[in-house]
């Protein structure tokens, strides 16, 4: 039998190409919605709120259909979840970026995260998401609350690792470094607090009300 040129059958038109096979898109393909449908439905409930965001929205605003949707998440409380817990881990993320500059004793790390968390308090994603959390306190009090949790939880975690690792080789063994994280976390709030209260103060006022509280806790060293 004759061929071709082109490597046709003598006789034939053209090729013929065998569709696509339909199916499971590919991972990387499935991972490109799934960030999509992530940043749409943040997007979604930062501008519109939670009360007035619908899954219907969020798939538009994705460019995915809702049976995509649905196949991934339940209902909006459970899309909530995973935006929430998505944006701490990429938070959490930044904040272990920038551990080399906590410094090597316990007041070097102290006064690094007294500054770091006001920092992020001044964060405008931070604030925002923030400002959603206690908006879900009425409408999806199960995901604020765990977000609470979360938030807070981590930055105790951390430094009560700190505590227990550094406070020995400042002569002292914490008997309840937990506590002390927590104490710690309380006063940082309570300044945050009082500055919100006093408003328009410079970066430096600041500092010497965030160095005043770490100073407070070392200063009772001998109470630990």
């Amino acid at each position: 039998m004759a061929v071709g040129k082109r490597g046709k059958t003598a006789g034939q038109d053209s090729v013929q190409i065998a569709p696509r096979p339909r199916g499971r898109p590919s991972r990387e393909r499935a991972e490109s919605i799934d960030r999509n449908v992530l940043e749409a439905a943040k997007h979604s409930f930062l501008s519109d709120g939670f009360a007035a965001t619908t899954m219907d929205g969020i798939a538009r605003r994705a460019g995915v259909t809702k049976a995509t949707l649905y196949q991934r998440y339940d209902d909006k409380v459970a899309l909530l979840r995973a935006v929430m817990q998505d944006r701490v881990a990429a938070w959490s993320a930044i904040s272990d970026s920038r551990a080399v500059a906590r410094g090597d004793t316990l007041e070097q790390r102290l006064r690094h995260y007294a500054r770091s968390m006001t920092r992020w308090r001044q964060d405008p994603e931070v604030v925002a998401f923030g400002n959603l959390i206690l908006e879900c306190w009425g409408s999806a009090r199960s995901v604020a609350e765990e977000m609470q949790n979360i938030r807070q939880n981590q930055m105790v975690d951390v430094i009560e690792r700190d505590i227990t690792e550094f406070g020995p080789k400042d002569g002292v063994k914490p008997a309840n470094p937990r506590l002390l994280a927590e104490l710690f976390l309380g006063m940082i709030g309570a300044v945050h607090t009082h500055l919100g209260e006093s408003g328009g103060l410079s970066a430096s006022v600041v500092d010497q009300h965030l160095d005043h509280a770490v100073d407070i806790i070392l200063n009772g060293k001998v109470a630990w």
